[in-house]
C-alpha cells in the first residue's frame, strides 16, 4: 500500500485481537481515589497527543478494533512496515519522558536524572544548614529570625501552587526548573547585597523563597516522569542521590564557611543554582502534553477535585509535618539547654543526611515488597517515636546522635510521598501536586509548627513539645492508614484495568 504517512505500517491493526474503545475511556479509573471526567474515546482519542497524555498514565492504548491511527478503516488491506517492525508494534508517539523516551537514550536519560538530583544536594546543602547563622550575622535578633522565617514560609504557600500550575499546563517541568533556577541564583545575589536590617533582609528572602516552588517539585516531577507508572515505587533509589551529595557538600561548606564567613553561603548557593540550570539543558523539553481546560484554580482546582484520596493524603501531610517543625526547629535549642554546643549540634545534621541514604535505598526495596502505604506509615511511626525520644533524652551527645532517626523517617515519608502522589495524580498534573503537598508539608505546616512550637516552649519547657509532635505524628499516620487504604497503594503490583470480553491479553508487564 503506497502512502505518503511517515507512521503508515507501523500500527498493530493486524493483531489477532485489540483492545476496544471502553479502554481509553477507563483512563487513569485502576489509580485508587482518582476521579475524572468521563475521558474522549473514537478519533478524539487517537490523537497524538491524546495518546501521549494516556501512555504517560500508564496504559496501553492500541487503537481500538478495526480502527486506523487517524479513524480510517481496515478492510483487509495487506500493511507494509518498515523493516525490523514486527506486526505488534505500536504506532504511540515517543513519551516525553527526560530522556526523551526513545530506547537509545534511557540510559542517557537515568543519568541525567542523577546527576540533576546530585547537583540539587549542593544546592540544599548551601542553605538550609546555614540559614539562621547567617541572618544573625547580618544583625537580626532571634525573634527577628523567626519572623523573616514566617515571610518565608507565607511566600512559599502562596508562590508553589502558581508554580506548579504554570508546570503544568504551560512551561513544561523542565522550562519551569530552568526559570526557577535562574531566578533563585539572581535572588539569591540579591540577598547577599542588601543591606543589613530586617526589612531588606526579610523582602529578599521571601523573593528567593518564592521561586523555590520552582525547583524541587519540578525535579520530582522530571524523576516520575523518567520512571513511569509501573517503576514509580523506585524513586528512592534516585532520591538517595541528592541526600548523598547533600551530606558530603553539608560537611565541606561548613569548613570552608567557618573559615571565609557564613555569608558566603549565598555565592555558594547561586552557583549550585547556576549548576542546575546549566545541566538541566542537557534533559529534553517536555511540553505540556496538550491544553486543557482545568476549571476554576487552574491545574490546582483539577487536582483537588480529581482525587479524594489526595485530599486526605494532603491532610495526613499536614498533621505530620507541623509536629515535624514543632520538633525540629527547637531540637538544636533543647541540644544547647542541656549543655550541647555548635559542634554538638553540626553532628547531628550530618548524621541524619548521612542515615538517609540508606534508608532511601531501602525504601524503594520496601516499596517493591509491600507497597507504598506500608512504607509511609513506617516513616510516620518512626517520627512519632523518635520525638519522643527526643523529650525524654537529657545527654546533649545522645540527642544529637538521635537525629539519626529523624533522617530514617525522611527517607521512608520522603520517597514514599512522592511516588503516593505519583500514583493519586494523573501523571499530566505530577507537578502541581507535588507543588501543593510542599506548600501543605513546608508552607502551611511549618508556620503552624514554628508557632506551636514557641508556645508550648515557652510556657511548659522543651519536653512538652516533643511529647505533642509525637501525638500529631501518631495522628497523622491514622488519617494516612485510612486516605491510602487503596490497592494501587496497598500492595507494589500494578492496578491493572479491566479489559473488555473481547480485548486482546494485555503486553509487557501488564499480562496475568
Amino acid at each position: 500500500m503506497a502512502s505518503g504517512d511517515p507512521d503508515a505500517g507501523l500500527d498493530v491493526l493486524d493483531a489477532p485481537r485489540e483492545r476496544d474503545e471502553g479502554a481509553a475511556a477507563l483512563h487513569h479509573r485502576g489509580v485508587a481515589g482518582v476521579e475524572e471526567e468521563p475521558e474522549a474515546v473514537g478519533e478524539d482519542a487517537l490523537r497524538p497527543e491524546r495518546l501521549l497524555e494516556l501512555a504517560a498514565g500508564g496504559l496501553d492504548v492500541r487503537p481500538p478494533r478495526r480502527a486506523r491511527p487517524h479513524g480510517r478503516p481496515v478492510r483487509g488491506r495487506r500493511v507494509v512496515r518498515p523493516a525490523g517492525r514486527s506486526a505488534h508494534a505500536h504506532i504511540l508517539p515517543r513519551v516525553p519522558t527526560v530522556g526523551g523516551g526513545a530506547r537509545a537514550l534511557r540510559v542517557r536519560s537515568a543519568v541525567g536524572v542523577q546527576v540533576l538530583f546530585v547537583l540539587f544536594g549542593l544546592v540544599i546543602a548551601a542553605f538550609f544548614p546555614f540559614f539562621a547563622p547567617y541572618l544573625r550575622s547580618r544583625g537580626l535578633r532571634p525573634e527577628e529570625i523567626g519572623g523573616v522565617l514566617s515571610v518565608m514560609a507565607a511566600a512559599r504557600i502562596l508562590a508553589n501552587p502558581v508554580w506548579g500550575h504554570l508546570a503544568d499546563t504551560t512551561l513544561g517541568r523542565r522550562s519551569a526548573l530552568r526559570v526557577g533556577t535562574a531566578l533563585a541564583a539572581a535572588f539569591a545575589l540579591l540577598l547577599f547585597a542588601v543591606p543589613d536590617g530586617l526589612v531588606p533582609v526579610a523582602t529578599a528572602a521571601a523573593l528567593l523563597a518564592g521561586v523555590g516552588g520552582a525547583l524541587g517539585p519540578n525535579i520530582d516531577a522530571i524523576a516520575l516522569a523518567h520512571l513511569g507508572e509501573e517503576r514509580m515505587e523506585r524513586y528512592g533509589f534516585i532520591r538517595a542521590w541528592e541526600s548523598l551529595s547533600y551530606a558530603v557538600a553539608t560537611l565541606v561548606l561548613g569548613v570552608v564557611l567557618d573559615r571565609v564567613g557564613v555569608r558566603w553561603m549565598l555565592p555558594a548557593y547561586a552557583a549550585g543554582s547556576l549548576l542546575v540550570l546549566a545541566w538541566s539543558g542537557a534533559l529534553d523539553r517536555d511540553p505540556p502534553a496538550r491544553a486543557e481546560r482545568h476549571g476554576r484554580l487552574g491545574a490546582v482546582g483539577r487536582v483537588l477535585r480529581g482525587s479524594p484520596r489526595y485530599r486526605a493524603f494532603l491532610a495526613a501531610s499536614l498533621l505530620l509535618w507541623t509536629g515535624f517543625a514543632a520538633a525540629w526547629n527547637f531540637i538544636a535549642l533543647r541540644i544547647e539547654d542541656r549543655g550541647g554546643g555548635l559542634a554538638t549540634i553540626g553532628v547531628g545534621i550530618a548524621l541524619g543526611g548521612a542515615v538517609e541514604v540508606p534508608v532511601m535505598l531501602a525504601s524503594s526495596r520496601l516499596a517493591a515488597r509491600l507497597g507504598l502505604r506500608a512504607v509511609y506509615l513506617a516513616g510516620a511511626a518512626v517520627y512519632a517515636l523518635g520525638f519522643l525520644v527526643w523529650g525524654l533524652l537529657s545527654d546533649p551527645l545522645l540527642l544529637s546522635l538521635s537525629a539519626a532517626l529523624e533522617g530514617m523517617g525522611f527517607g521512608l515519608l520522603f520517597t514514599s510521598g512522592v511516588a503516593i502522589v505519583g500514583k493519586l495524580v494523573r501523571p499530566t498534573l505530577h507537578a502541581t501536586g507535588l507543588s501543593l503537598l510542599g506548600t501543605v508539608g513546608f508552607g502551611i505546616a511549618q508556620i503552624l509548627g514554628s508557632l506551636l512550637g514557641g508556645f508550648v516552649y515557652g510556657r511548659l519547657g522543651s519536653a512538652p513539645v516533643y511529647a505533642v509532635a509525637s501525638g500529631l505524628a501518631w495522628m497523622a499516620a491514622a488519617v494516612a492508614w485510612f486516605a491510602l487504604d487503596a490497592p494501587a497503594l496497598r500492595r507494589p503490583e500494578p492496578v491493572r484495568l479491566p479489559l473488555a470480553p473481547e480485548a486482546a491479553p494485555p503486553h509487557g508487564s501488564e499480562a496475568g
